[in-house]
């Protein structure tokens, strides 16, 4: 219901930006001799909510205002959701389809539109427009979008021409009419208007944003105390969440007071879990070791997937179980998660086990805090969440692991931090930076009210995000997986924005 309203009021912005535009082309046109068919009148209402749709759903409102960022949201290289066409299918599709009713509505609207090159560069150029605006805001900017476009664009042209077929009689309905030696014959160039109806679509978009924009708390730093995620009995549960537009596979919103699921999509399907089992990694090392213990670093380090994160551990290394939380976590090092469980396996099992007795014993320790928690529908193969056959979880057990995670002072210190400096016992320094973009204070995506967890990405479990914001003096876990890079930030922001509506 929250999604059809929301669609509600950008369509009627739309559409009533479009009447606005048609009362002052009506003006323009009486003065110079003009006029169209009835047909192209309603056809301008429709392409009014049609863009409407496609510029709130691709542009942030009011990112414009927003500083401009580049770097890795920025991509000219061509035919990179190619790759993802079969993990992410909705990337490529997706953006396809968006342009096919623009395709259709260039040959219904304009006669200068009949002709091919015309209706792909109204396409493209419209796309362009998106993409140039959102250099200024949280979503990415891509060449392979304006692409993809123009193609859906190409397929609504041809989808058109084939209405247009079957239809004859609406060919006279289409185009502005200009009186001419007291003939009204039709204008060969008549686009123009497009772009003026884009810009008055566009400028209702962002008004309707503003005016509806959602109040963001500050969270007073890292989060106090977390001893009980269960409310009195006699607390109300607050009213779900019943739809918020996000990209991920599944996800799960989690009121830690009240203990109530506000918005649950697919959250208990099984999913690769990518680095957010390090959550889990984490807390089964401190359940057997203690924050002080020295760790020798060994050969497990070089046991990792070459394509691995790292936090560059290198055999020998000697540093403190708390040190090698922060590089567990922050900047997600699978060779930490080696660490710690070849540490961890030896002192469940015993110190003269080898590294990989020592990891499985880890692991099968993982796995019984797994149950132990209630996070029942999940199986962990690997200490470091890497893709493996067999493994997997669910968006709500993982909100029950981060739950059970940031009843732990040391791991909710650890994961609320942005950037931490360590020096090691031998006296090496290093300086780790979170891969978290919600609490990054330089990050487009940057959420004051959020306060950790932890990332995963892995090509079987897409983009994941474990996190949690204190918002309005109240806990909320988010869970979002198998989202897109730029997706599960947005997808998480969208969330907690419902919750302060």
């Amino acid at each position: 219901m929250l999604f059809f309203l929301d669609a509600a009021y950008y369509i009627s912005s739309g559409i009533a930006a479009s009447v606005l535009f048609l009362a002052l082309s009506e003006i323009g046109m009486r003065v110079r001799n003009e006029r169209t068919a009835w047909f192209h009148k309603f056809a301008v209402l429709i392409a009014g909510a049609y863009l409407s749709v496609v510029f709130s759903v691709t542009l942030s409102p009011g990112s414009a205002v927003s500083p401009p960022h580049f770097g890795s949201r920025f991509n000219l290289v061509p035919f990179k959701a190619l790759a993802a066409a079969f993990t992410q299918p909705w990337n490529l599709w997706g953006n396809i389809i968006l342009f096919v009713p623009f395709g259709i509505l260039l040959v219904m609207l304009f006669n200068i539109c009949q002709k091919l090159p015309r209706a792909l560069l109204a396409g493209a150029g419209i796309s362009l427009l998106i993409e140039l605006l959102q250099l200024f805001g949280p979503r990415s900017t891509d060449i392979d979008d304006v692409l993809l476009n123009t193609l859906g664009t190409l397929f609504g042209y041809l989808a058109g021409k084939l209405i247009l077929f079957f239809a004859p009689p609406l060919r006279k309905k289409i185009g502005v009419y200009k009186k001419t030696d007291g003939k009204y014959l039709r204008k060969r160039r008549d686009a123009g208007g497009i772009t003026v109806l884009a810009f008055f679509v566009l400028v209702s978009v962002f008004i309707t944003g503003f005016t509806r924009a959602r109040k963001e708390f500050r969270a007073p730093g890292i989060i106090s105390e977390v001893k009980s995620v269960a409310a009195p009995p006699s607390e109300a549960a607050k009213p779900k969440i019943r739809y918020v537009q996000i990209s991920a596979k599944a996800a799960y919103l989690w009121d830690v007071g009240s203990d109530t699921a506000l918005y649950e999509k697919d959250s208990r399907l099984r999913i690769a879990p990518a680095s957010t089992a390090k959550m889990l990694t984490a807390l089964t090392a401190l359940k057997y070791c203690g924050v002080d213990e020295k760790v020798t670093v060994g050969e497990e380090v070089n046991m990792i997937a070459e394509n691995a994160s790292r936090a560059w551990l290198r055999p020998g290394n000697e540093l403190t179980v708390r040190q090698l939380l922060d590089a567990l976590l922050l900047p997600s090092g699978n060779d930490a998660a080696y660490a710690l469980a070849v540490y961890g396996g030896r002192k469940i099992r015993g110190d003269g086990i080898s590294a990989s007795k020592a990891i499985a014993a880890f692991v099968k320790a993982m796995n019984e805090k797994a149950v132990d928690i209630g996070a029942e529908d999940s199986n962990f193969v690997s200490t470091d969440g890497y893709d493996a056959d067999g493994q997997y979880t669910t968006a709500r057990d993982l909100a029950l692991i981060a739950g059970e995670f940031l009843k732990s002072d040391v791991l909710r210190d650890i994961a609320g931090k942005y950037k931490i400096s360590d020096v090691w016992p031998g006296g090496h320094e290093v300086t780790y930076y979170n891969t978290n973009e919600l609490i990054n204070p330089d990050s487009p995506f940057y959420y004051k009210a959020a306060s950790g967890l932890k990332t995963g990405s892995s090509k079987a479990a897409g983009s994941c995000l474990v996190s949690c914001a204190y918002i309005d003096k109240e806990l909320y876990i988010c869970v979002v997986m198998g989202s897109t890079d730029d997706g599960r930030w947005s997808d998480s922001l969208a969330l907690y924005r419902a919750v302060s509506r």
